[in-house]
C-alpha cells in the first residue's frame, strides 16, 4: 500500500516569540499603566511625525502656512496646525473605574451603588449595555490628549473613520472654539518593518488554521471526528491533506456551558462579576478537557499542532494570555511537536512570521464602533453586529497597534518600558480568531523611504458555529476555507 507523507515544518531558531511571554515568578503589578501608555507615545509619536512632516509643513490651507505645534494646549485660535497625541474615546457605557474611585473618595456612596447596579432597574441594565457597545452617539466624544493636556476633535471626516481610545495619531485642521479642534486629515504612523522571508526556509507547504473549537457536554461531537478523520487522510483528498505542514487552533478550544435557573449549586460557587473584564462563565469540565486531549494526541501522530489560549479556556481574563498548562492536556505535552502558545503570538513557520490572536482584542473595539441598540433612535438590524470586521482589522495595522484598547477597557498586564500590543515588526500574516465568519485581504502598507509592506489578514470563523477551517498557503499567502458538512 502506497504512503503519503507530509513535508516538516521548518522552523527558525526561535519560532516563537518571547514578548508576549510573562512567566508568573516575573510577574509585578504594583506597577501603573502609564509606564505603558508613555512608551507607546514615545514609540508612535516618532513615526507618525516621519509622515506627517513632509505631507503637512508648510502646506497652504486658506491662505496660511501650517505649522507643527508640540503641544495640544499650544493651539492657536483660527491658525491652521497640526498636533500629534493619543485618542481618548468619552462614551456613555464604558467603565470607569477612575468615576467610582472618586465616588468612593468622596462618600457619594448612593451615586457609587447606583453605578454598580445595586440600586433602580434602570441602572442594573447598564452592565448590559456595555456588553453590546459602549457607545451613545448622542454624547460620544473623541479628545485628544498628551503631557500637557486634552482637546476636542471635531469634523466631517472622523465619521468616515474608526478611532478608539488609545491610538497615537496626528491630526489637521484648527481650533474653532476654545479647545475645540476642527479635523481635516488625520496621520497614522509609519509601518513598522517587515522581515524578509528567506527563501530557503519558504518551503512548499500549508497552515490549517481553525478556532473555536468550543468543546463541552453539550457539543455535536461528530463534526470534530469528521475534522479528525479528514486530517488524518481517511476521507481521501490526499494532496490537499498531504500539504499540510502544521496545524493552529486560535483559541476558545473549550466551551461555554450557560448555567441554567436551577443550578443553584453552581451558582453559588461561581466567583462574582468583575464588571471590568468579561464575566467568568467558563465551567471547567474534566470530561471535556479529556476529550481535547486525545482529540489533540491523536492529531499529533499526523500533524503538529500549534494551540493559542483564548477567554473560553482555563487561563487568566487579561491579555496577553499565557499558554495552556501543560498538565491541562497531558498526554499532548508530551509530543514534541506540540506548540503552546500565548494569546496573542508572534509565530514564525517556513520563514513566514505569523501575527495570531484568538480575537478579544477585535471584539472589543467594535464596542467602540456599533452604536448601542438599546440608546439610538432607529432600531439597529442585529446583522450590523455580525458584519465585516476587515476594515478594524485593516486598521488596527494602520494604528500599528493590535489591541488599542488595553488597558481601557480590555484588561492587561500592566507593562514596565514596553508595549507588546505595539507593532514593531509587520507580520507577513495577520490571523485573528473566533469572528463572525471567514474573511480575507491582503493590504499594503507604505513607508517613509519608498518600500511597502504586504500583509495577509484573515479573519477565522468559530468551528463550533460554522464548521470551517482555512487553508493558507505559506509560499503564495494564498488560502481557502474548508467546511465540514
Amino acid at each position: 500500500m502506497d504512503q503519503t507523507y507530509r513535508n516538516t515544518p521548518v522552523y527558525s531558531e526561535v519560532i516563537i516569540d518571547n514578548i508576549f511571554v510573562k512567566t508568573f515568578s516575573k510577574r509585578k503589578y504594583e506597577s501603573q499603566f502609564n509606564s505603558l501608555y508613555q512608551h507607546r507615545s514615545n514609540e508612535l509619536k516618532k513615526r507618525v511625525m516621519k509622515l506627517a512632516m513632509p505631507k503637512w509643513n508648510g502646506c497652504d490651507i486658506n491662505g496660511m502656512k501650517t505649522k507643527f505645534l508640540p503641544k495640544v494646549l499650544d493651539v492657536p485660535f483660527s491658525k491652521p496646525c497640526f498636533i500629534i497625541g493619543t485618542t481618548l474615546a468619552d462614551m456613555k457605557y464604558k467603565p470607569d473605574v477612575l468615576k467610582e474611585v472618586e465616588l468612593s473618595v468622596q462618600g457619594h456612596f448612593k451615586e457609587l451603588n447606583e453605578l454598580n447596579g445595586k440600586a433602580p432597574d434602570s441602572m442594573q441594565d447598564i452592565d448590559k449595555l456595555r456588553k453590546a457597545s459602549y457607545s451613545d452617539p448622542k454624547t460620544d466624544k473623541l479628545w485628544l490628549e498628551d503631557e500637557s493636556g486634552r482637546i476636542l476633535l471635531t469634523g466631517d471626516l472622523l465619521n468616515k473613520k474608526i478611532l478608539v481610545t488609545g491610538l497615537v495619531i496626528g491630526v489637521l485642521g484648527m481650533e474653532i472654539e476654545s479647545g475645540i479642534f476642527h479635523v481635516v486629515d488625520i496621520m497614522y504612523p509609519e509601518a513598522a518593518p517587515q522581515k524578509f522571508i528567506e527563501p530557503s526556509l519558504n518551503k512548499e507547504g500549508k497552515l490549517l488554521l481553525c478556532s473555536g473549537l468550543n468543546v463541552s457536554s453539550k457539543s455535536d461531537f461528530s463534526k470534530y471526528e469528521m475534522l479528525s478523520s479528514w486530517i488524518c487522510g481517511e476521507f481521501g483528498d490526499i494532496e490537499r491533506i498531504s500539504s499540510i505542514n502544521e496545524m493552529m487552533i486560535l483559541g476558545n478550544s473549550l466551551g461555554v456551558n450557560d448555567i441554567q435557573e436551577n443550578d443553584t449549586e453552581i451558582k453559588s460557587n461561581k466567583p462574582k462579576k468583575n464588571k471590568y473584564i468579561e464575566d467568568f462563565n467558563s465551567q471547567y469540565e474534566e470530561a471535556s478537557v479529556k476529550y481535547l486531549d486525545d482529540f489533540f494526541s491523536k492529531l499529533l501522530q499526523s500533524v503538529p499542532i500549534s494551540l493559542l489560549s483564548g477567554i473560553n479556556d482555563v487561563v487568566e481574563s487579561g491579555l496577553p494570555k499565557q499558554a495552556v498548562h501543560q498538565s491541562l492536556f497531558s498526554k499532548s505535552s508530551k509530543a514534541e511537536n506540540f506548540h503552546r502558545l500565548t494569546n496573542p503570538s508572534f509565530y514564525e513557520i517556513n520563514g513566514v512570521r505569523i501575527l495570531a490572536t484568538s480575537g478579544e482584542n477585535i471584539d472589543d473595539i467594535m464596542k467602540y464602533i456599533i452604536p448601542n441598540i438599546n440608546v439610538t433612535e432607529d432600531p439597529i438590524d442585529e446583522s450590523i453586529t455580525n458584519d465585516s470586521r476587515l476594515r478594524i482589522i485593516e486598521d488596527s495595522l494602520l494604528w500599528q497597534i493590535i489591541a488599542p484598547t488595553a488597558p481601557d477597557t480590555l484588561w492587561c498586564y500592566p507593562f514596565e518600558n514596553s508595549d507588546p500590543f505595539t507593532l514593531m515588526e509587520t507580520p507577513h500574516v495577520y490571523v485573528i480568531g473566533n469572528q463572525p465568519k471567514y474573511e480575507t485581504s491582503l493590504i499594503e502598507l507604505k513607508r517613509k523611504n519608498g518600500e511597502s509592506v504586504t500583509i495577509r489578514i484573515i479573519a477565522l470563523p468559530k468551528f463550533s458555529d460554522s464548521n470551517t477551517c482555512v487553508l493558507l498557503d505559506l509560499q503564495s499567502l494564498r488560502c481557502e476555507s474548508v467546511e465540514f458538512n
